[in-house]
């Protein structure tokens, strides 16, 4: 009985670390997405969480464009280049998620990583004591 109560507790200690690999090593990758995405007029680099890392303008659009198209194509790209970042983190979180339960939107914080994570043991209640040692 002893030996099947150790090798129970061992199974879940191992279980619990490999989730917790797990864990860590999605939110190293979510720490890395990016998307870059072009029109050909205005390229958009998105970082992690879908933050803007870098707009660049193709050096005809002044001349062809005018403001408001300009700044409509820039909408148009962080847009496609935020929803590419969300679509990544998505698909690597989507593995980790318990079943019935959607990813969501990581790049939106829609969720916490340390929710994916069990509970930690729970070591055995020690018997309390009094200031004066008295059980």
């Amino acid at each position: 009985m002893h030996d099947d109560l150790q090798a129970a507790i061992e199974s879940l200690v191992e279980e619990y670390d490999r989730q917790v690999r797990e864990v860590h090593e999605a939110h190293a990758r979510l720490s890395e997405v990016t998307a870059t995405v072009s029109d050909g007029d205005v390229t958009v680099t998105a970082g992690p969480q879908g933050r803007i890392d870098e707009i660049v303008f193709h050096p005809r659009v002044y001349g062809r464009l005018s403001p408001t198209e300009l700044a409509r194509a820039v909408q148009q790209q962080i847009a496609r280049a935020q929803a590419e970042v969300a679509e990544r983190s998505h698909e690597i979180m989507a593995p980790l998620m318990p079943e019935g339960m959607d990813a969501g939107d990581p790049a939106a914080g829609a969720f916490d990583l340390g929710a994916l994570l069990p509970d930690p043991p729970v070591p055995p209640a020690s018997r309390r004591h009094d200031r004066k040692g008295r059980r």
